[in-house]
C-alpha cells in the first residue's frame, strides 16, 4: 500500500509554496465555491478532501513548473532532464509510490482483483468506480475537460442525445483526440454539468468475462440552476502493460435524455443500460 502520510504531506508541502490568497481560491475552485474557509490549513484540508485525486491537484495551473521542481530538490529527488510538468508530476508520483486508494487512472496500481478473495475483489472495484467516477465528471466538468492520454489508441465513444424531436447518434473510434473533442464540445455546446448520483445505485462496477472492469454511471444534467435531464454512462477500463500498468478507458457510451421534471435521483436499476448489470455478480 502506498504511504498516504508522505503524499499528503506532499500535497501540503506544495501548496505551502503558494500565496495564501491563491490556496483558499483554489479550495474554493475545488469545491465550487460550497466550503467556506477561514484558514489557510482549513483550505489545505478542503483541497484534500474533495479533490478527486492527488494528480487533480498537482495539475492545476497554479501548481506551477517551478513550484513541482522546488519540491522535488528539496525532498533530494531526481528526475531526468530536460522535463515537463507532467514528467515532474510523474516523478513526485514515484515517489510517493501512489496506489489504487488514491487515484484511479493516473498511476499504477498493486492491487490484483484476479488474485484477491471475492470480498476483496468486490471492495476493489466498488473502490475504483466510485473513485474513477468522481474524478472523471470532475475532469469533463472542468475548463481542462479529459485528456487524450487516458483513453487507449483504438478507444471507442458512443454519444446519444435522445430529445421529444428524436435521437442524434455519434460515434468516434481509434481517434483519442477526437474523443475528448467530442465531450468537450457536447458540454460546451449545451453547457452542461454533470451531476452524478453518489450512491449506490448511481454508481456500480462490474468485471466482465474478459477481464475488463466495467463502470455504470448515472445522474442528472444541469444548465445552471435548472434540471434539464439525465444522464447514463458506461465505461471499459483495463490496465495499459505499456504505460505502467495505468488504467485507461477502452470504451465509453453515453446517453442523455432530455426531461421537463426529474422526481428523485436517476438510478442505474431504471436507466437503459440496467440489461448489462447481469455481466457479472454486483460489486456494491
Amino acid at each position: 500500500m502506498a504511504n498516504l502520510q508522505k503524499s499528503h504531506q506532499g500535497i501540503k508541502d506544495i501548496l505551502s509554496k503558494l500565496d495564501e490568497d491563491d490556496v483558499i481560491a483554489l479550495a474554493s475552485t475545488v469545491t465550487q465555491g460550497l466550503l467556506k474557509v477561514a484558514s489557510v490549513d482549513e483550505a489545505v484540508n478542503g483541497i484534500l478532501k474533495h479533490s478527486p485525486t492527488l494528480v487533480s491537484i498537482l495539475r492545476r495551473k497554479i501548481v506551477t513548473k517551478e513550484i513541482l521542481f522546488q519540491y522535488l530538490d528539496e525532498n533530494n529527488v531526481s528526475f531526468k532532464s530536460p522535463a515537463s510538468k507532467n514528467d515532474l508530476i510523474d516523478r513526485i508520483i514515484e515517489y510517493w509510490n501512489e496506489s489504487l486508494s488514491q487515484t484511479v487512472l493516473d498511476e499504477p496500481v498493486s492491487s490484483d482483483v484476479k488474485e484477491t478473495s471475492p470480498g476483496e475483489s468486490e471492495q476493489v472495484i466498488s473502490q475504483l468506480a466510485d473513485q474513477f467516477a468522481k474524478w472523471f465528471y470532475t475532469m469533463l466538468n472542468s475548463d481542462e475537460g479529459v485528456g487524450t492520454e487516458h483513453f487507449y489508441a483504438d478507444a471507442k465513444l458512443k454519444i446519444a442525445i435522445v430529445t421529444d424531436e428524436g435521437c442524434d447518434l455519434k460515434e468516434v473510434e481509434d481517434n483519442p483526440e477526437d474523443i475528448c473533442s467530442a465531450l468537450r464540445t457536447l458540454k460546451l455546446q449545451h453547457q452542461l454539468y454533470f451531476n452524478p448520483n453518489f450512491t449506490n445505485e448511481g454508481i456500480q462496477g462490474r468485471i466482465d468475462p474478459h477481464g475488463l472492469v466495467m463502470v455504470f454511471t448515472c445522474g442528472t444534467l444541469h444548465v445552471k440552476d435548472a434540471i434539464v435531464g439525465v444522464f447514463e454512462q458506461v465505461f471499459s477500463l483495463a490496465r495499459d502493460p505499456f504505460c505502467d500498468n495505468n488504467w485507461k478507458i477502452k470504451k465509453t457510451e453515453l446517453n442523455l435524455r432530455s426531461k421537463n421534471s426529474t422526481i428523485g435521483q436517476p438510478q442505474i436499476c431504471d436507466s437503459e443500460t440496467s440489461d448489462m448489470l447481469a455481466i457479472a455478480p454486483t460489486t456494491r
